[in-house]
């Protein structure tokens, strides 16, 4: 089992009031570019939300990017962040993407609203 770290920038705008404590937060998932995908985190990976940009670092099993089946390729990493705060969330999670190979080479920078 070979596990992979990808670093994830996440930014708000000033705009968002995000309390002391506050988290960011997110799933990681591998797909197409369309849809069909799987999650590949157990669960939420979290980190705090004290300044923007935050960096949330999510390590996952690269054997995980293997496809399920010959006629499906993963080649695309999504996720859906959100900022939390006692137990609720402070903005929509709106889902980005970005391709497996540029997240790996030069990590993935997100700005939520």
């Amino acid at each position: 089992m070979a596990t992979e770290t990808l670093k994830i920038e996440i930014s708000w705008p000033d705009t968002l009031e995000v309390p002391a404590g506050a988290t960011v937060n997110a799933q990681l998932w591998v797909g197409t570019e369309i849809a069909d995908y799987r999650m590949i985190t157990d669960g939420d990976a979290c980190a705090p939300a004290g300044t923007s940009p935050a960096t949330l670092e999510i390590t996952y099993d690269a054997e995980d990017l293997l496809p399920d089946n010959a006629e499906t390729v993963w080649d695309y990493l999504h996720i859906a962040p959100y900022l939390m705060h006692d137990g609720k969330r402070l903005n929509i999670a709106r889902v980005a993407k970005v391709g497996i190979e540029e997240a790996r080479l030069s990590g993935w920078k997100i700005a939520i609203s």
